[in-house]
């Protein structure tokens, strides 16, 4: 993500010399609203994956930049309007209560506006993120599009800033149109989507089954470790699932978990599936890095992103340690013990795994998150560097 950092650093630096000639509290708050709306802006591209890949790789990084992002965002957004009224001298109610009679009052009731979307986004996205359902949550985030669209216009009409400089309402007309191209592509990208057919279902496990599709058309090409994005339909929800075979028909491995699973098992032979992708760098230090030991961990249905590079890796260094809650649910087992002999371990909840920590091994956890943290704390505590782990969390 070293280049998305570069690209923002560099985007803030028009607002440099403006933070020189800042003389007074107006000044501050101008400047705190510019800073908070391309804070924003940065924030949608890295939530379009089809953008944020284009700037990285690594799809996990530019979602934890996302999120960062939208702290610093928070911190900036609430901070603009508190100290517009202070420097206006109004009441709590100037921050919220719309006022469209006048030109001027018209341009900051569209800031209020956007301000009320985003305190929504913004409670949905931390108070109240595990109160709601994801869907809820997921659909709250779409405001983030007439939110933008919203300070754009509040900032362009009322933003002293913008009219004194010409070249700094070059340099936001510019950033205007770019979003307007995000949301054309966000709106449109899942008619890309790469058509796949459903050629077979597996069931692996009591919960678990693997679907295999042959490409209709244009085929993807995953490495090792990486997920694609798998529609049932073009209107429908995107789901991540990482690859356990590549080549000219992928495979991915399913929990049965929720109703997007429910779907998918309800698809017969012939039915006709969306594929994006391929994302993700999880596994690539294993496959292509320096060649030293490699200890994979999964959870569960975490041993996904496990299974190709194994089948891949013959000649490499991999150990994989598999915890599951029943033997019935260790999946791929029986292929990657073959493969991997006694390095291949399998540990059965409540027991816990013995992962030895040597200074040049590197470790690849996979699992839900709660599986993730509590094994890369014991790692950290058993006296594994920062720069030993890999993690990737799934959602079940």
């Amino acid at each position: 993500m070293t280049r998305v950092l570069i690209a923002g650093a560099v985007s803030f630096l028009p607002l440099l010399p403006l933070a020189l000639r800042a003389s007074d509290l107006g000044d501050v708050a101008n400047l705190v609203g510019l800073a908070g709306t391309l804070v924003m802006w940065w924030q949608v591209l890295l939530g379009v994956r089809q953008i944020s890949h284009r700037l990285g790789d690594d799809r996990l990084a530019a979602v934890s930049l996302h999120r960062w992002l939208g702290g610093c965002g928070a911190f900036l957004v609430l901070l603009h309007p508190l100290l517009e009224t202070v420097v206006d001298r109004q009441d709590w109610a100037y921050v919220l209560v719309p006022d469209f009679t006048w030109a001027e009052s018209a341009y900051a009731s569209l800031g209020r506006l956007a301000f009320i979307m985003f305190l929504v986004l913004w409670l949905t996205s931390t108070l109240a993120r595990y109160l709601i359902r994801h869907r809820v949550w997921r659909y709250a985030h779409y405001l983030s599009y007439p939110l933008l669209a919203l300070v754009f216009v509040h900032s362009w009409g009322l933003g002293s800033f913008l009219a004194e400089t010409p070249w700094l309402q070059a340099y936001w007309l510019g950033l205007a149109v770019v979003f307007a191209g995000v949301v054309v592509w966000r709106v449109s990208v899942s008619r890309w989507a790469v058509p796949y057919r459903l050629e077979r279902v597996e069931r692996l496990s009591p919960t678990v089954s693997a679907y295999t599709f042959r490409p209709l058309g244009r085929a993807l090409d995953p490495l090792p470790g990486q997920f694609c994005y798998l529609r049932t339909s073009l209107g429908s929800r995107a789901h991540p699932f990482s690859v356990v075979r590549g080549g000219a028909e992928l495979t991915f491995a399913v929990k049965d978990a929720g109703p997007f699973t429910e779907r998918l098992r309800a698809l017969g032979p012939g039915a006709v599936v969306h594929l994006d992708g391929p994302y993700g760098t999880f596994t690539r230090e294993a496959l292509t890095g320096a060649r030293r030991p490699a200890v994979l961990i999964a959870g569960g249905i975490g041993v996904t992103p496990f299974v190709e590079l194994v089948r891949q890796g013959d000649d490499l260094p991999l150990s994989l340690v598999h915890v599951v809650a029943s033997p019935q649910e260790a999946v791929f087992g029986a292929e990657l013990r073959h493969r991997l002999g006694e390095r291949y371990q399998e540990v059965v909840r409540p027991q816990r795994p013995a992962i030895p920590v040597t200074p040049r091994a590197r470790y690849f956890i996979c699992g839900s998150p709660r599986f993730v943290d509590t094994t890369a704390a014991g790692l950290r505590a058993s006296g594994a560097r920062r720069d030993q782990l890999y993690t990737e969390r799934f959602d079940c």
